[in-house]
């Protein structure tokens, strides 16, 4: 009998304890509630929201005025710097649309929270749709974004006029709904908050054409014809180094007893595509000692870029003399051939006699 009064003794106060401890939530809950509830509150709450917001809003702007900026005459920056621009403006719009997300809950009023986030949304798939459209259009190569390691982002797919029409209006057509979104929202903002503003945010302009759907769209036609974003190659040799040195005296370049002769060839590309550099050796012996040789070394530079190739070795013999000549294999897009050129004379000094 004592047994079971203990059991049901303890059981009482388990329920007892259970049945506190709901109490005890739901007067938290009702006094976070009155809390959220309560003017002072909401007003806290609503203020923070703005201030963090705003600072989003106008970073979004001034994308925004870049982006126009940018497409109103995109030739005038040329194919390598209206990439650059173009990922940096991805960048920052994908930055924008990440730091709505991270606004601080709990939510503000007049749905504010939401509508930022949609409208920083479709601003930043607008701009990566117009970067990967107008790298496709144009075959631009994308490269790593300031400050970033690794691998190059994988080019963009090519693509048409037609194609790129349809993808620009598009992009145009989003970045209309994102101000559609975002419109009257300091107002309502400020009614339903008593005060707290947010600025307004505006990235197309009927009247003007600025960063519309048909104004886009023109674009494609317009970039595709202009020569100031058509692709070009200009290789040129700017310094040779060998091993061993030359020594400019003498009859020719003489260099000390050697029985190898090696060479590395510096070149630069002030065209606007990246390009594959084939640099091609040849020594040709000028009298009775040594031998024809040659050989090939391949590197690829980048637009307005340099690389250094070093090319195989070749075989001389003390007291020859041999014409060493570096060429380059002129790209199907570079016009001339000046600059792809370089050959000396080399006059290897004949071996001590011993002893």
């Amino acid at each position: 009998m004592a047994g079971r009064r203990t059991r049901w003794d303890r059981r009482l106060l388990a329920a007892v304890g259970v049945l506190v401890g709901l109490l005890v939530l739901a007067l938290l809950a009702g006094v976070i509630l009155a809390a959220h509830r309560s003017v002072p509150y909401r007003r806290s709450v609503d203020q923070s929201f703005a201030a963090a917001a705003s600072a989003i809003v106008e970073s979004s702007n001034v994308t925004g005025a870049q982006l126009a900026s940018v497409m109103s005459d995109p030739g005038a920056l040329g194919r390598v710097l209206l990439e650059v621009r173009l990922q940096q403006l991805e960048q920052s719009a994908n930055a924008q649309e990440l730091s709505a997300m991270r606004l601080l809950t709990p939510p503000p009023d007049a749905n504010a929270h939401v509508r930022i986030i949609d409208t920083m949304r479709l601003r930043a798939e607008a701009v990566s749709s117009i970067r990967t459209t107008v790298e496709g259009l144009l075959g631009l190569t994308p490269s790593n974004p300031e400050g970033t390691a690794g691998g190059a982002p994988p080019a963009s797919p090519a693509v048409g006029v037609p194609g790129a029409e349809a993808e620009l209006r598009y992009a145009g057509e989003q970045l209309v709904l994102g101000d559609h979104t975002y419109r009257g929202l300091p107002h309502v903002f400020f009614l339903a908050s008593a005060g707290s503003t947010l600025p307004p945010s505006r990235w197309t302009l009927p009247a003007t054409g600025r960063l519309m759907p048909a104004t886009l769209l023109a674009s494609a036609q317009t970039m595709a014809r202009d020569p100031r974003l058509a692709a070009s190659i200009s290789l040129r040799i700017v310094a040779v180094q060998t091993d061993p040195l030359l020594l400019p005296v003498g009859p020719g370049y003489p260099i000390p007893p050697a029985i190898t002769f090696t060479a590395a060839v510096s070149v630069v590309n002030a065209g606007s595509s990246p390009t594959t550099v084939i640099a091609i050796i040849r020594v040709r012996p000028l009298g009775r000692l040594g031998a024809f040789g040659s050989g090939r070394a391949e590197g690829v530079v980048a637009a307005q870029g340099a690389v250094a190739l070093r090319l195989p070795t070749m075989a001389v013999v003390p007291g020859e003399h041999a014409l060493v000549t570096i060429d380059l294999v002129r790209p199907s897009r570079q016009v001339g051939e000046a600059g792809l050129h370089w050959s000396r004379t080399l006059v290897v000094a004949p071996q001590a006699p011993l002893g």
